[in-house]
């Protein structure tokens, strides 16, 4: 059995800034010293040094091309970090030493305060201010010995004094950076409890490897404080304040091994990573916790829920975080709604889900159907569509009832050409709860999917989203933005996401022909979706003069009543599209 391991803190977080892995911070230490090689191979051939002691020069400098690769390729390692700082010091201070005249090995003493450098990036504030030391200690020795040459003391004071300011340089850098990781370390902390913050929870778990071979459970307590922002409106922010100090020093405590973040003003989440058996002891412990606390800073009810995602090394940590994070705040938001009242969305689900039909999406330019959204379309007597989804969300029931159609719509899709594309429709909150990937699978191996993003739905959290779009992108899935003009499609949150395609809303897209304001849109927004590679598709084309505006501005694709309507026969609408082009 796997023992529970924690997931590194900010702290820890913050101590690896000590060691950059970019690869361009590695590229220019590994120039540096080879930079430092030919400058003592140059200097070897100088009249300072005899043929024994430029033999001793010349192997030092050449020692500095594997020195070079092994800090390019290991250079955040501690194990290689330290040796090289011992290495250099010794090979410069031997070449220092060797030189004939003192007085001209002094500008030497530059390299040992680069080296400095190193040690203050790669190592610690520690080794930084001893490498300094050490370097301003060969600084004097040389001095006293080049006055003891015969060389003017005020020429060597002078000399002395100017390579001594250069000492400043890695102090300021080393300034600086401490400036930067407390920055960072800010951004990620939650600033009443001290708490991680989303950012920060996300940031730590990014930096967990999974070891290979090893199926390990990822398992999160969402704690929720019920009515916190009326509370705080009601005994001010001082109480709320001791709200969260106590529910901080309350889930801190109990869980040490546990990563504890406030991620929302009135919730908090606890999260392990270990065994399936040892993650489901400690979040039935944490619920057992929240169940038997009275809080003493305020009458609040305190709930808690909890989830679980199963992980190997092949996983994105992040996405699966967002997944198990965003399930158990659904179950927290179920808990609340009581009684169900909305049966009809549970016996749907039951059944399958709703039904699929298709729409199909044509190219302007050659009129061929490149493609068929699904759309679900609902037993009568309870609403809209939109009112089905509002009483599953009301429910609970959101995520399972999107699944649903997904799956219905993947099998309908199976009678659709092959050289086609399949669009589903499913919420930012499913695709950040959800792995889509399963479920699209049998799509994906013959034909282009598109997830479209709905607009109904207000994104939070970009950051989980992101890693869970990635996620998607990475296994073959395209990106659409939905509706873009309605809703919750705004400028941010196609910057956000970064559509593969981008969907003009039928508000937008009505009525181009004739009314300049809905045309200056429509035209910006195409001109958008170029800049950034992505495909433009105008929704809700009606009128022959609405589908050539939207040939005239640009359009990629397009979709509306005028090409086909949605039908369980795509092949018909297939015709009637191309007829209408």
């Amino acid at each position: 059995m796997l023992p529970v391991r924690p997931i590194p803190t900010a702290d820890h977080a913050a101590a690896r800034l000590e060691y950059p892995s970019v690869p361009a911070m590695r590229l220019v230490v590994l120039t540096l010293v080879i930079i430092v090689g030919l400058a003592g191979i140059t200097w070897g051939l100088s009249p300072q040094f005899d043929r024994t002691s430029f033999v001793i020069v010349a192997v030092a400098a050449l020692t500095t091309l594997p020195s070079a690769l092994l800090i390019y390729l290991y250079g955040r390692n501690l194990r290689y970090s330290i040796p090289f700082v011992v290495y250099a010091d010794i090979g410069i201070t031997v070449v220092l030493f060797a030189s004939r005249s003192p007085f001209d090995a002094l500008p030497g003493v530059v390299l040992l305060m680069l080296v400095s450098l190193f040690a203050g990036v790669y190592v610690s504030g520690r080794i930084l201010t001893a490498q300094l030391a050490f370097a301003a200690a060969i600084l004097v020795v040389l001095s006293v010995l080049s006055v003891h040459d015969g060389v003017s003391g005020w020429i060597v004071l002078s000399r002395a004094l100017t390579l001594l300011t250069a000492v400043i340089v890695p102090i300021l850098l080393k300034i600086h950076v401490d400036f930067l990781t407390d920055k960072l370390e800010n951004s990620r902390r939650d600033s009443v409890s001290g708490l991680l913050n989303r950012r920060g929870l996300d940031g730590a778990v990014a930096r967990f490897d999974v070891p290979r071979g090893v199926e390990q459970t990822l398992g999160a307590a969402v704690v929720h404080l019920r009515d916190f922002v009326q509370i705080e409106r009601r005994l001010g922010r001082a109480t709320s304040h001791d709200l969260v100090a106590e529910t901080s020093s309350l889930l801190t405590d109990a869980f040490p091994d546990a990563i504890v973040a406030r991620t929302q003003p009135g919730e908090f989440a606890c999260v392990w990573l270990g065994s399936a058996d040892d993650v489901a002891e400690r979040l039935a412990a944490a619920r057992a916790l929240v169940e038997s606390t009275r809080l003493r800073s305020a009458t609040v009810s305190m709930t808690c829920t909890s989830s679980t995602v199963p992980v190997d090394y092949r996983t994105t940590v992040t996405v699966a975080l967002g997944k198990t994070l965003t399930a158990a705040a659904f179950l927290q938001y179920g808990d609340a709604v009581a009684p169900r009242s909305n049966h009809h969305v549970a016996e749907l689900i039951a059944d399958g889900g709703p039904a699929i039909v298709f729409q199909p999406v044509l190219s302007v330019s050659t009129g061929r159907v490149m493609g068929y959204e699904a759309l679900s379309r609902f037993p009568s007597g309870h609403g809209t569509t939109q009112s089905w989804f509002l009483d599953a969300a009301a429910d609970g029931l959101q995520i399972p009832l999107e699944l649903a159609a997904v799956r219905r719509a993947v099998a309908a899709s199976r009678d659709l050409p092959t050289d086609v594309f399949l669009a589903v429709n499913v919420s930012a909150t499913t695709i950040v709860a959800t792995d889509l990937v399963p479920i699209l699978d049998e799509a994906a191996e013959c034909r282009r999917v598109v997830v479209e993003i709905t607009e109904h739905d207000l994104v939070s959290d970009y950051t989980a989203l992101g890693a869970a779009l990635d996620h998607l992108r990475d296994e073959g899935l395209s990106i659409s933005v939905d509706d873009v003009g309605a809703g919750y499609s705004g400028l941010r949150q196609l910057v956000e996401i970064k559509p593969d395609v981008l969907k003009l809303d039928a508000s937008i897209v009505r009525g181009i022909d004739t009314d300049p304001m809905r045309r200056a849109a429509a035209s910006a927004l195409t001109t958008f979706a170029a800049a950034i590679g992505a495909e433009c598709v105008y929704e809700g084309i009606e009128t022959p003069q609405e589908l050539e505006s939207a040939r005239s501005l640009g359009a990629d694709m397009v979709q509306g009543f005028l090409l086909g309507r949605p039908t369980s026969t795509p092949i018909l609408s297939r015709q009637n599209g191309m007829n209408a082009l």
